[in-house]
């Protein structure tokens, strides 16, 4: 059994992956930033360690002697972030752990990004080789241009022989999103207080097939390669009609113009601003709705044997999951 590394184990995608390696058998070294959100790898065997990934030599005290690495700990920038500030951080950061990691000579590391990296067609489901280059040949929302980025430093780093596989998950469904972050659109619906839908469509996937992702492309997937971690396309009011059903509350009914979902996101800004949180409804997302994307994750069922628990399930398992944990009142 391997020893294995995880980077960001208390983030949503980060416990997934823990769990998945325990469950086949794997010794877990599982960092952490803030012991705020600990608490989801309780009652769990694993190795605790506190991590400040800025730091310039952060991972030879926790890498050292672990075969696989998992990095789930990449840059997210705020809406607050100015996006050439955003983009350098992303990418700087990426570089300094990935040439920390090249020292420690690993047998796989398998880096987490994002199904926003994909290319948005209008035409067919868009798949691995589909994956936008870099610079930009067009405007994308903060988010994605930041993860297109910080590719770009992870495909330059395999050029150089460091044996990274990457997995590019959608929307993710499931359990212990302490943050929340995917989680927020289902305690949005799932509360009954938001009736309007936006026009978009998209792709989800329940977060514990994604965690088993991660473990299959450090067992069987190419170094070198890409594997989109998709289940299902959705349109918003399609997923929120299911989240809604599975609450007990009623399903939104009435579809907003783009320009008054701008609006309602530049108002949950400003208020984010003032409380220093952060927005309901940011602008990125309803910027990301012009064009809607389907996926093609094929590939990870062929050569990963990806898992595809249905998303109702997902959404029952996370709902009952914030239910538990004070997020969502039972209704």
């Amino acid at each position: 059994m391997a020893q294995a590394l995880v980077l960001g184990a208390t983030g949503h995608i980060g416990a997934h992956i823990v769990r998945a390696l325990l469950a086949a058998g794997h010794r877990v070294r599982a960092t952490y930033r803030s012991e705020r959100f600990l608490h989801v790898l309780d009652g769990l065997d694993v190795e605790r360690v506190r991590v400040d990934l800025d730091e310039p030599h952060a991972l030879r005290r926790v890498a050292d002697g672990c075969e696989w690495v998992f990095h789930a700990a990449g840059y997210y920038p705020s809406f607050r972030a100015r996006r050439n500030s955003a983009i350098a951080q992303g990418m700087e950061s990426t570089r300094a752990i990935l040439n920390q990691l090249r020292a420690m000579r690993p047998a796989r590391i398998v880096y987490t990004s994002s199904a926003a990296t994909i290319r948005q067609l209008s035409d067919r489901p868009a798949n691995e080789e589909d994956a936008e280059s870099w610079p930009l040949a067009q405007w994308r929302p903060l988010y994605a241009t930041v993860k297109v980025a910080m590719e770009h430093e992870v495909r330059r780093a395999i050029q150089e022989g460091v044996p990274i596989v990457t997995v590019n998950p959608s929307f993710c469904i499931g359990e212990y999103d302490a943050h929340p972050f995917s989680g927020q659109a289902l305690l949005l619906f799932a509360k009954g207080r938001f009736p309007w839908f936006i026009e978009h469509r998209f792709n989800a996937i329940y977060t514990g097939d994604v965690g088993m992702g991660h473990l299959r492309a450090a067992e069987r997937g190419r170094v070198g390669g890409r594997y989109l971690l998709t289940h299902a396309d959705f349109t918003v009011k399609e997923f929120a009609t299911r989240v809604a059903l599975s609450a007990g509350v009623r399903p939104p009914r009435w579809r907003i113009p783009f320009r008054f979902a701008l609006a309602t996101a530049l108002a949950t800004e400003g208020l984010a601003w003032l409380t220093h949180s952060e927005p309901l409804l940011p602008r990125s997302v309803v910027q990301a709705t012009r064009i809607g994307q389907q996926l093609d994750g094929s590939k990870a069922v062929k050569e990963l044997g990806l898992s595809q628990i249905s998303i109702e399930e997902a959404i029952h398992r996370a709902l009952a999951w914030f239910r538990e944990h004070g997020y969502l009142k039972r209704q």
